[in-house]
């Protein structure tokens, strides 16, 4: 039996916001569960198909991130966008740094597309790859926005 999209793509969202978030290691000595079972909420392994991350640690996975990953994620599989609260976007100073990063998460979302269109389709594996690099890359951009419209 093969996992459904819905599943995946929140799994895809998980793994991302954990890589976004400084990895599983450090996330788990701030939440109630450990390396193991965050791994678990994160893997497209039919053995842990059952193991979706709970809210509480999603909202926690996210903040650490800097981005609401895995929430926009579900609101987006409810038919619902999100966007930030003025108040609570900081905007970074936009610095070559930051036009080399965004670059750069734009080259790992193209070489993720070329490659997952190698064997001439793209499978759900492909479609979890992707989408984790063009979160990464959206989030650059994000920075880069929230710096400009801050004036910085």
């Amino acid at each position: 039996m093969r996992f459904n999209e819905t599943l995946i793509s929140l799994k895809g969202a998980t793994e991302a916001s954990f890589k976004l978030g400084g990895g599983l290691t450090s996330f788990a000595l701030l939440t109630r569960v450990g390396v193991s079972t965050l791994s678990k909420y994160a893997s497209v392994s039919e053995e842990f198909r059952d193991n979706v991350i709970p809210v509480d640690i999603a909202v926690e996975a996210d903040r650490r991130a800097g981005s609401p990953i895995i929430i926009a994620e579900a609101a987006q599989q409810l038919g619902y966008g999100l966007s930030p609260l003025a108040s609570q976007v900081a905007g970074k100073p936009v610095t070559e740094a930051a036009a080399l990063k965004v670059l750069h998460e734009a080259n790992d979302v193209s070489r993720a597309i070329v490659a997952a269109m190698a064997d001439g389709k793209i499978d759900a594996l492909d479609r979890k790859k992707i989408a984790q690099e063009t979160r990464e890359a959206i989030r650059a951009m994000q920075e880069v926005l929230a710096g400009l419209e801050d004036g910085q």
